[in-house]
């Protein structure tokens, strides 16, 4: 198995294959390629997955939280290639991780979706168009794979597909227990404490002064 170096990966873009739309040579780099965030993104907990666009690029994502995003680029992967994915070094030291899988099979094509948690201690911000994903695109030794994803009918990632389905959204379905969220009720907690604490101290107090002296 070998990985495809710069000068490879655009003449197979060149040719139609591995980017079938939305490419961008600025995106290929020495052996691998730059995915951009796409359009649609799903945030667990959210009532429907949301659009972006030039006018509303910006995606935040707090400590904890599950997402789905999309890449910008259509994937077509020639049966005699697989690739390997995987978020950008750059998200990575934020705390994004990938947990949807890390490699492409052969013969697929549409857009991919990227099952992501937030695992750092910040929000992670990340916006429309921007590099947010790696590919790496690998030579077989044969095209004999037997059958191709086109053949194949119980595969979760239908071919052709270009957004969010809602068997994706139900496989991270339900809330979302974030970090923030979770220092939030602890803060609301202490409050409650702090002001309903004193008052229960004074009335225990009072009683006693009076069980004391009567």
């Amino acid at each position: 198995m070998a990985f495809l170096a710069q000068a490879q990966i655009l003449e197979c873009i060149n040719r139609g294959e591995l980017i079938k739309q939305n490419s961008d040579p600025r995106c290929a780099k020495q052996s691998s390629y730059d995915l951009r965030l796409g359009r649609e993104i799903y945030i667990v907990g959210s009532p429907a997955p949301r659009i972006l666009d030039d006018d509303d690029p910006y995606l935040s994502l707090p400590p904890g939280q599950f997402a789905i995003l999309t890449c910008l680029e259509e994937i077509d992967i020639p049966p005699a290639m697989m690739a390997f994915i995987s978020v950008r070094s750059k998200y990575k030291f934020e705390g994004l991780v990938n947990i949807s899988g890390f490699h492409v099979d052969p013969s697929f094509r549409g857009v991919l979706r990227f099952g992501v948690q937030n695992v750092g201690p910040t929000d992670i911000h990340l916006k429309f168009r921007e590099p947010t994903f790696t590919i790496f695109f690998a030579e077989l030794t044969s095209k004999d794979i037997g059958e191709t994803r086109d053949d194949q009918d119980e595969v979760h990632f239908k071919q052709n597909l270009t957004g969010i389905r809602l068997e994706d959204v139900q496989l991270l379905g339900g809330s979302s227990l974030t970090l923030s969220t979770l220092q939030r009720d602890v803060d609301r907690l202490r409050t409650l404490v702090t002001i309903y604490g004193a008052a229960a101290i004074s009335a225990l107090f009072a009683i006693i002064l009076r069980l004391i002296f009567h």
